[in-house]
């Protein structure tokens, strides 16, 4: 039997873990991301370091591979991984104080900066991947959809919703760009440099069709009625995987175990 036109645009995901409420999704992110500040705050060994924060980050990947997005979510954390080891390295050789660790000719690594440059890795690494865990498992209709659902007025949602899309679409419009400036044969591969003077001119055509896009997207919300007044019916339903107490309920008892851990060692000081 032929699907109807609701039934076609409904997202039904296999995976039950993807297919968690958006709501659910932002608990367990707020809770990681608390676990994650309270384990910055435990330092280990002599040197003071947060050690703790680097096996609490395999539980990011973990969730990527049990949501089943795992290639999609490591390739956008690529480029978060390429900042936090820069800022890592950074400040490990830039901040001062505590021991001397290591010194060639004029460069150094002391204790201090040791100390707030693996801290701030994984710190930006946990937090970051998590957000990311959220945004690649959760598209933006079914975000959309749940902001309404929590009688958030539908003009905010709207806003949240259109600001989502905008990144994927100036996104996707400054890829055809460049190509378009490699196929005239403007060199846009190289040093930092080169890309952004390759980058520079593709700035007035991306603002030019954000412009002219806008008037497009007014039309079409005139055209559903975004400005009117009543009731308001939904195409598209949002469903619960069944999952959401479950994953939820172990999200907590993580939170409080590493919340009474924390407050144990204040006390054993």
């Amino acid at each position: 039997m032929e699907k109807t036109f609701t039934e076609k645009i409904q997202i039904c995901k296999k995976n039950k873990i993807a297919g968690l409420y958006p709501t659910t999704k932002f608990q367990v992110v707020i809770l990681f991301s608390i676990s994650t500040i309270v384990l910055n705050s435990i330092k280990l060994t002599d040197f003071k370091l947060a050690l703790l924060l680097i096996p609490w980050f395999l539980l990011v990947p973990f969730m990527f591979a049990i949501t089943g997005e795992f290639k999609k979510c490591m390739k956008a954390m690529k480029a978060i991984s390429f900042i936090a080891i820069f800022i890592m390295v950074v400040q490990t050789f830039i901040v001062s104080g505590g021991k001397t660790l290591w010194v060639w000719h004029f460069i150094a690594i002391r204790e201090k900066g040791l100390q707030t440059g693996l801290s701030l890795c994984f710190l930006i690494l946990n937090i970051a991947g998590i957000f990311v865990w959220l945004f690649q498992s959760t598209s933006t209709k079914e975000i959309t959809r749940c902001l309404e659902d929590t009688k958030m007025s539908f003009k905010v949602a709207y806003i949240f919703a259109s600001t989502l899309e905008m990144i994927k679409v100036f996104s996707s419009k400054s890829k055809i760009i460049l190509d378009a400036q490699r196929a005239r044969g403007v060199e846009t591969e190289g040093n930092l440099f080169i890309r952004a003077k390759a980058f520079i001119p593709t700035l007035v055509p991306l603002i030019l069709g954000g412009i002219i896009g806008s008037e497009e997207r007014v039309l079409t919300l005139e055209a559903r009625g975004f400005s009117m007044k009543g009731k308001r019916t939904h195409l598209f339903n949002l469903e619960k995987s069944g999952y959401e107490k479950l994953i939820l309920t172990i999200s907590i008892i993580m939170t409080i175990l590493i919340l009474v851990g924390r407050i144990y060692l204040w006390f054993m000081k």
